[in-house]
This record gives C-alpha cells, structure tokens and sequence, in this order.
C-alpha cells in the first residue's frame, strides 16, 4: 500500500521538471502554450512578398552606390585634358596664338605670301616660351619665321614692323632669319625652306574633339 503524497499518487504538489519549472497538471495546457508560441512566431514573419520587394530594393541601392563609386572613380583618375585653343584645322594653339608648320618650301617672300593667304604672317614672338614651342615642333626642318633687315648694318625686325629685342640674337649675315637647331640663324632670302605662320587664335566656342586641330598647355 502506497502512503498519502508519495510521488506515485496523484495528490500532492506538482513535479518539477529538470530546470526546476513547475510541469504542466494538464496535456491540455502544454497544448495551448505550443499553439500561442507558434502564433506569436508567425507574427514577426515576413511575407513571401514583402521579403521579395525588400531584396528588390537592397539590390537596387547597391547597384547605385556601385555605379556612383566607379563614376567617381573614373573621374578622380581621369587625365586633365588640356584647354583646347581656337585654331583652323591642322594648326596648334598656344597661349593665344596659332601655328602652322608648312609641309611645304619656299624663299623668304613666297613664304611670307603663303601666310597671308591664310589670314596670318611669318612667325613673331617676343618670349622665349613661344621660342621653346617653336623649337619643339619644328621637327628637323629649318622653317623661316617673319624676321628679316634691309642690310647688315640696320636692326632686324619683325614682320609686325616692331624690333627685334633681347634676349634673341640671330646668328649669320644673312638678311632673312629662320629657325634651326640652334635657334635663330639668318640666310640669303632666296633660300627655300619650310615656314611657319601664326595668327591670333579664332573668336567663338571651342572646336570639338573631332577637329583635328592640336592643342598645347599653355
């Protein structure tokens, strides 16, 4: 015979589980904590549409921030590109002016003549800047520029009527100037030789990328 509250019975205080919680009395109940624990679940689940549109727009953001991040990168590692002047096609602009390197030859005066078909005159500079440009691209031709002196003993000058000034000298007794390797050098003006034009730069937008024209920093 068992004896009154002994743990076989079922008087008495409830068992207690392994965590010391108090067991359910009644199966029923263990049911209905299950039921309202799945309930409360499926309340913070996301529905299969929402959970689709909050993809959607993570993807969509990413791909923005992607595409300003390489936008903003090509532009920091973009090279300058250089102000372009404005010059006719196949002439260099620099500071404010345009050159033109004849592939032709021709003495001193057709030369000058040339140039002014073109709106131009032989080459005038008064800074060694224009000089150094000059030289640079020139190539190995020697090219007549607008200098030139009645006889050796006057000054030489330009073809803008102005005298030449230091810091240039023109080597040679000649009565026409030209450049070379060396710098300014002076001939017979019967000479032929490649020349070089220049005029002011042109009035209006700058050429597009498609016009030939080249353009130099200034």
């Amino acid at each position: 015979m068992r004896k009154a509250g002994s743990p076989g019975s079922g008087s008495g205080r409830p068992r207690m589980g392994c965590a010391g919680d108090e067991t359910m009395k009644d199966p029923g109940d263990r049911l209905d904590v299950e039921r309202s624990s799945k309930a409360a679940g499926r309340g913070y689940e996301m529905k299969p549409g929402a959970r689709v549109a909050c993809q959607v727009a993570l993807a969509v953001l990413v791909l923005v921030l992607l595409v300003a991040a390489t936008a903003f990168a090509v532009q920091a590692f973009q090279p300058r590109i250089p102000p372009c002047h404005r010059c006719p096609f196949n002439w260099i602009g620099y500071r404010g002016k345009c050159y033109y390197f004849s592939e032709a030859e021709g003495n001193w005066t057709s030369s000058r003549d040339s140039c002014s078909l073109l709106g131009a005159s032989l080459a005038v500079f008064n800074s060694t800047e224009d000089l150094s440009f000059m030289m640079r691209y020139k190539g190995i031709s020697e090219h007549w520029i607008g200098l030139s002196r009645q006889d050796e003993q006057q000054p030489w000058q330009w073809a803008d009527g102005s005298s030449l000034a230091p810091p240039f000298g023109v080597r040679g007794g000649g009565h026409c100037a030209y450049l070379n390797d060396n710098g300014l050098s002076s001939s017979w003006c019967s000479t032929e030789r490649n020349w070089v034009c220049t005029k002011p730069e042109l009035p209006g937008p700058r050429p597009s990328r498609a016009s030939r024209n080249l353009c130099v920093d200034s």
